[in-house]
């Protein structure tokens, strides 16, 4: 195969800019926004100036769910904002109405209904990606685990990224015979799983990976991450909540 984009390899303005969208400077001002917020239902409730009612709903930790929600779709991490507003409200309703006591019976049909939702719009969206031409099915990771695990690989010289669901699941994929593309994005979303993405030493990996009850963390080591080759980024994004992910090149 050969590649689509130009030979002459990219500038470093180019993936200065990729990297860059990681740093949302508005994230930072909606964060700012929340601990002010935050300091100042605090202040208002030791000074007596909330009702107990109300304190009740507004300090809680189903509110802290939602805000935490929030702030994750202010980050372009629409599914762990959904799910995590999802839960917040579903145990909030009952502090602002009155419900019978077998309204909490309803939260996992509730809870998974929201989960399959959410990536049935998810995955439904078009991919991030500019395909030019044929596309061979090796050249797009679509990895999905549920209730169960695998492991596979992929060869491509064309490599454009894909997308990885693992819900109470777990996946291996090995990508070290593949030559990732510019604009390769990796689309992540563990519930209550795990992946393991192994990948060529001298791959420049960006994680972008939102983390509720979870993590995502590249397992090189720092000496192996100074060596990577820029012009080989890959951006891994999504979220991991009750779940988690690494990244090694060691299969």
């Amino acid at each position: 195969m050969k590649l689509i984009n130009d030979p002459n390899e990219p500038s470093e303005n180019v993936y200065d800019e990729k990297v860059r969208r990681h740093y949302r400077p508005e994230s930072r001002m909606f964060l700012g926004i929340i601990f002010l917020a935050i300091g100042a239902l605090l202040i208002l409730r030791n000074f007596d100036f909330l009702s107990y009612d109300l304190s009740h709903i507004l300090i809680s930790w189903p509110m802290l769910l939602i805000v935490i929600g929030l702030y994750n779709l202010n980050r372009k991490a629409g599914t762990a904002g959904v799910i995590l507003i999802g839960i917040g409200t579903f145990f909030l309703l009952p502090r602002i109405f009155d419900f019978q006591d077998d309204f909490y019976h309803n939260f996992w049909p509730i809870i998974l209904m929201v989960v399959g939702v959410v990536f049935i719009i998810q995955w439904r969206k078009s991919p991030n990606f500019t395909f030019g031409g044929t596309v061979d099915k090796n050249d797009v990771l679509d990895e999905t685990a549920i209730f169960g695990g695998r492991n596979m690989s992929l060869v491509s010289d064309q490599f454009r990224g894909g997308k990885i669901t693992c819900i109470f699941g777990g996946s291996k994929i090995n990508l070290l015979y593949c030559k990732p593309v510019e604009g390769c994005v990796i689309d992540v979303a563990t519930i209550f799983g795990g992946t393991k993405i192994i990948v060529p030493e001298n791959w420049n990996v960006k994680t972008e990976v939102v983390s509720i009850f979870g993590g995502f963390e590249d397992k090189r080591g720092n000496s192996v991450i100074s060596r990577v080759d820029q012009s080989k980024l890959v951006v891994i994004k999504g979220s991991a909540i009750f779940g988690g992910g690494e990244i090694t090149s060691m299969p």
